[in-house]
């Protein structure tokens, strides 16, 4: 592998902070793994607004993409209102073509999205074919994108099969074929399969926690987490009753992307709640957890990833709009007996809720056989970027399961 050389990370970062924050630990784990590299450097470009408010691995460069958010079904609006969605991405394709002339990446890891948010990322594709030396392409992919037949039929309609099959060199899955096959339900082809690995979940090293002893609660507590906020101040509020029912303290993480009157809402159930404590985020959820009775939280990669690993008791409320991938993943990790699930459409009325939470917590524990779980995410990517960026050939690993650091999790 040649010195200096140069990974640009694409990150869309439309909706909530499970994309920003899966990057940030994929730049820590690449910066660290390529460190004996004279001159190594990665760029992030990112659409979250609050990427300065997380610890950023040494040495990672951030270009910031003007921001939009989602709004439904393969629907954004630009979050400077005004403004033209379609100015907004073409301001940001501009953005990013100016990033891949000027700097001229080695490599391209692009994120969840294969064409980016709304096609964004076809301009940069053409600028890349126009390089005098052209980088390799990859595509991350989380274990779960959303209901397959809806993937299927949005990716046939826009041409993603296509750009799958002609642009991209490696196809990675950050989870495990044996609790979501992704070529199976999204129907890849074979050209698409013999691109594809799968590397097994990535979770973040967890460090000691950077809240203040004070921020804790002083008895046995409830964990609650939404992750960015954005919605899911009801399922905070039923943690805080089931915490309060079974005599435990609390202590909920809003999520800095909660909005005014949520935080008021929230604000209101807190008053009645002496043993209840609130926190704006929790930079490392696993070590938090870690003293926690039990976890109530959304069904987000980040989080189930790293709580599954951690081995906490973890009920998880999906969110079911507006995409399935939240309840896809409860569903997959609860039948595995990695978490307990509550369905949030049969139980949307808060009474019902509260009622089936307590009952999920009740399910804690219950013997369930401990299945494996493969956290070789980090590693596994770092390793095939490592042999893209030296030899250029296909990767060793492709069409194989990753054979180390699998650890068996689950229940306590």
């Amino acid at each position: 592998m040649s010195t200096g050389a140069r990974v640009l990370l694409y990150s869309h970062d439309t909706y909530g902070l499970g994309h920003l924050r899966r990057n940030l630990a994929i730049a820590g784990a690449l910066l660290s793994g390529l460190s004996g590299l004279s001159g190594c450097q990665v760029l992030l470009a990112t659409g979250s607004t609050v990427a300065d408010r997380f610890r950023r691995p040494s040495g990672l460069q951030v270009v910031k993409l003007p921001p939009v958010i989602k709004t439904g079904v393969e629907s954004y609006d630009s979050r400077e209102p005004g403004i033209p969605l379609s100015l907004v991405r073409r301001a940001r394709s501009a953005v990013l073509v100016d990033v891949v002339r000027r700097w001229r990446p080695d490599l391209i890891l692009v994120d969840h999205s294969p064409q980016g948010m709304k096609g964004e990322l076809l301009p940069v594709f053409e600028a890349v074919a126009e390089l005098p030396r052209a980088p390799r392409l990859i595509l991350g992919l989380r274990d779960i994108l959303d209901d397959p037949d809806h993937v299927r039929s949005l990716w046939g309609a826009e041409g993603v099969y296509e750009t799958l099959r002609s642009v991209y060199d490696r196809i990675l899955v950050y989870g495990q074929k044996d609790i979501f096959d992704v070529a199976e339900a999204y129907g890849l082809g074979e050209a698409e399969r013999a691109k594809l690995s799968y590397c097994g979940y990535v979770a973040p090293p967890s460090r000691p926690t950077a809240l203040l002893p004070e921020a804790l609660p002083q008895r046995p507590f409830v964990l609650g987490t939404v992750g960015g906020g954005g919605d899911g101040v009801e399922v905070l509020v039923a943690a805080l009753r089931a915490a309060s029912a079974l005599g435990l303290g609390a202590l909920l993480a809003t999520g800095p992307l909660m909005s005014t009157a949520d935080r008021a809402t929230l604000e209101i159930a807190l008053a009645r709640n002496p043993g209840a404590k609130a926190v704006d985020m929790v930079d490392d959820i696993a070590q938090v957890a870690s003293g926690a009775a039990f976890v109530v939280t959304r069904g987000g990669y980040n989080t189930l990833s790293e709580l599954a690993a951690a081995r906490v008791p973890t009920v998880v409320v999906p969110r079911a709009w507006p995409r399935m991938e939240q309840l896809l993943r409860a569903t997959a990790f609860s039948t595995r007996g990695l978490v307990e699930m509550v369905d949030p459409v049969e139980n949307s009325d808060p009474d019902d809720l509260h009622r089936a939470l307590i009952q999920a917590v009740g399910r804690l524990g219950a013997g369930v056989e401990r299945p494996s779980f493969n956290l070789t995410g980090l590693h596994a990517l770092t390793l095939e970027v490592r042999e893209m960026l030296g030899a250029g050939s296909r990767s060793r690993w492709s069409g194989v399961e990753r054979p180390a650091a699998t650890i068996a999790t689950g229940r306590p």
